[in-house]
């Protein structure tokens, strides 16, 4: 619902008002540039930007010389340095003499920190390279100071507010006075951030010089260095800030960072007007404070004679959301991890030099293709090239704009090739050719009508080569093939409709990658997949396994994504409330009879990052392969 009485007032993570903290003495110094602050012109959250970080980066990757990436740093180091002892000033403004003091101690120890990777910068930029011992003297120093910034459960990452706590009378409800407490230990990115960073990319700067003169034998706790400070920048693939359990806290300093800044809906009437209720996003940070309100969208209702409601679990991360961790430092750290991941599988940030005159030995994997419905009712095409790769990919091709208004359905699907439809509320079922599924050209023709009652399923999903699936609300499955699929046909152009399964109405989701293969969650979170043998005829055949079963087992804990959708060659993609997409592949390799198969499943592997929010996501299923084969 709406919360305007308080749109002024900062919030901590308990939901309290936020009377000072340590970042108030930091925001004033560096102000906010651009629409809504989004862009930061100088000062401590400027050396956050990727832009600085990974130009500094690829000095270091691409030159054979990093004496400049050095001379650049040292500019950078000397800037923070004013800006912190500016803050060390600006401390005596806190109310209250104790968070004064403690933010002053922690702040102290900060500045004696950069005070030495200062020191060090300048020595490593007047050391020659002749000098190996002072090289990798001052490498090991550098390794020993960046790692003060992870002991002690992130203790130089921690400041003292000062919150506004609500005293209520028991009985009439009333706030009676309103009181300030100190409160310890509140994780912030500011100050310590760009101070870390500066001291990161120093050792790495000292170490690459150590490395180049091939003496890296002689770095003191090297692997472990590397392996501790990558931890600390990278996001688990099974995090999620919105989850509960294990994966729900954090643990690195960049979860610590994603963790404090949530987004919430926010519905500007209590009820509809003409069906439509209006929301927008409240993104909070809890480290400072600070309170955003954006990305607007509708919901369409049944009536003027609802609540507006919504679950806030089935819209994903708005690019409000995105853009506040961005500022938060959230990129650049993940940019970090790379380049450590990079530097712990080589030993150099150095990039591997073509080789020329070779030709490509591996394996081609096919890509698929994903549709996703945005929060506007735009519908976005994107290509995952070399999708069943091992490992996952990272190739991205989009997004490209196809079309929009598809927010008015109630349920969108591919049913293979060009074909995709949606259900009207009324249930009406219309059909649309999209002649730019492979390219992500908006070349469409439709729409037309070719279905009507298609309201009455509980849920409907594509089986690909024209085959569609309908749950009802008793469970069974019902199965229909579109015979005129690429042209359109009308309601007389389809096979069904047919019976093939009960009990469905069990699961919390059910989707199919094709081929047969249908996968469910059942309301425990364990993803269990059938084949179906008759998905081309309509027949109520199925596989069996052992024990009599229709299904593998795959794993449990799949009822924690906001969205799982399957592809080609056994692919999964996940999608959690944060804005990632994670990777998994599940295979079954096809053995003579008599051994039995052992399934595999690969994952999770983080393939995209910074997703935003969307209404629906699906993948374009494979038209029938005597029409034009599979999806290219």
């Amino acid at each position: 619902m709406s919360n305007n009485d308080d749109n002024g007032i900062k919030k901590t993570d308990n939901g309290i008002e936020l009377q000072t903290s340590v970042i108030d003495t930091v925001l004033p110094l560096f102000p906010l540039a651009g629409p809504g602050g989004a862009a930061i012109a100088v000062g401590i959250k400027a050396v956050m930007l990727t832009k600085e970080i990974l130009g500094f980066l690829g000095y270091l990757r691409d030159d054979t010389s990093i004496a400049d990436a050095i001379r650049v740093l040292q500019d950078r180091i000397n800037k923070i340095e004013v800006e912190l002892r500016e803050i060390h000033g600006r401390l005596n403004q806190i109310t209250g003499d104790l968070a004064a003091t403690e933010n002053r101690a922690t702040l102290e120890r900060l500045l004696d920190y950069h005070a030495e990777v200062k020191k060090k910068s300048l020595a490593l930029q007047n050391t020659p390279s002749q000098d190996v011992v002072g090289l990798v003297n001052i490498a090991n120093d550098l390794g020993i100071l960046v790692d003060t910034f992870l002991r002690n459960n992130y203790d130089i990452w921690r400041w003292t507010d000062i919150e506004v706590h609500r005293v209520v009378d028991p009985i009439t409800g009333t706030v009676i006075r309103k009181e300030n407490r100190l409160v310890r230990m509140k994780f912030k990115n500011l100050p310590t951030l760009p101070v870390y960073l500066m001291a990161l990319l120093t050792w790495l700067a000292a170490r690459e010089k150590v490395v180049q003169i091939g003496e890296r034998g002689r770095l003191d706790d090297d692997i472990g260095r590397i392996a501790r400070h990558l931890a600390a920048v990278s996001v688990r693939p099974g995090f999620d800030k919105y989850r509960d359990g294990e994966f729900g806290i954090p643990q690195s300093i960049t979860e610590n960072i994603k963790w404090r800044i949530r987004a919430f809906p926010r519905s500007s009437t209590a009820h509809p007007v003409n069906r439509v209720c209006k929301w927008s996003f409240d993104v909070q940070n809890w480290m400072s404070g600070e309170r955003k309100r954006g990305d607007p969208f509708d919901v369409y209702m049944g009536s003027d004679n609802v609540l507006c409601t919504i679950n806030p679990d089935s819209l994903g991360m708005p690019n409000l959301e995105i853009e506040t961790e961005t500022e938060a430092g959230v990129d650049v750290l993940i940019e970090m991890a790379e380049a450590l991941q990079h530097v712990a599988k080589r030993g150099t940030l150095k990039k591997p030099s073509p080789l020329n005159g070779t030709f490509p030995t591996t394996p081609t994997y096919p890509p698929n293709y994903l549709y996703v419905i945005t929060l506007n009712g735009d519908l976005q095409w994107y290509r995952n090239l070399e999708s069943s790769r091992p490992g996952g990919s990272t190739l991205w091709y989009g997004p490209l704009k196809v079309g929009n208004g598809w927010d008015r359905f109630t349920s969108v699907f591919s049913g293979g090739g060009p074909a995709i439809y949606g259900v009207e509320l009324n249930g009406d079922l219309m059909w649309y050719g999209h002649d730019g599924y492979y390219d992500g050209s908006p070349r469409w023709r439709g729409p037309r009508k070719v279905g009507w009652g298609w309201n009455n399923f509980k849920s409907i999903f594509s089986g690909g080569e024209f085959v569609v699936y309908g749950i009802q609300p008793n469970g069974d499955l019902i199965w229909y093939r579109h015979h005129a699929a690429l042209s359109g046909g009308d309601f007389n152009t389809w096979s069904g409709q047919i019976k093939v399964g009960s009990g469905w109405a069990d699961f919390t989701k059910v989707f199919s990658g094709g081929k047969g293969y249908i996968y469910a969650i059942r309301e425990d979170g364990v993803l269990v997949r059938y084949r179906h043998r008759g998905y081309l005829t309509g027949a109520d055949t199925w596989e069996s396994y052992s024990g009599g079963v229709q299904y593998r087992v795959i794993g449990p804990g799949w009822n924690e994504f906001l969205e799982v959708i399957a592809g080609q060659d056994g692919v999964l993609y996940a999608f959690t409330r944060d804005g990632r997409i994670l990777w998994y592949r599940y295979t079954v390799p096809d053995l003579p009879i008599g051994f039995p198969a052992r399934p595999r499943l690969e994952g999770p592997v983080e393939i995209k990052r910074q997703f935003p929010a969307f209404r629906k996501v699906f993948v374009l299923m494979e038209p029938p392969a005597q029409m034009g084969g599979g999806v290219h």
